[in-house]
């Protein structure tokens, strides 16, 4: 995961958008194992931040994230 993490912020519009409940984020996979990885995040090119929100396998990931993200307080951009 750290290696990931090190090419997103060489290049931060790396992972593939998203839309819908999940505009904004963007998602990496890799392999780490036997297992496909995925990796969301978010880019605040104002601040140059990158935000990881959540690392795991496909099932069920981004139905877990659309609910931690709609349950999040509103305006937290760093």
């Amino acid at each position: 995961m750290d290696d990931q993490v090190r090419l997103i912020m060489e290049n931060p519009l790396l992972g593939e958008p998203k839309t819908g409940a999940l505009k904004g984020v963007r998602v990496v996979k890799f392999r780490g194992g036997d297992h496909q990885y995925l990796l969301a995040y978010r880019f605040f090119p104002t601040s140059s931040v990158v935000e990881v929100l959540d690392v795991g396998v496909h099932e069920n990931f981004y139905r877990d994230l659309a609910a931690h993200l709609q349950d999040r307080p509103r305006g937290q951009n760093p």
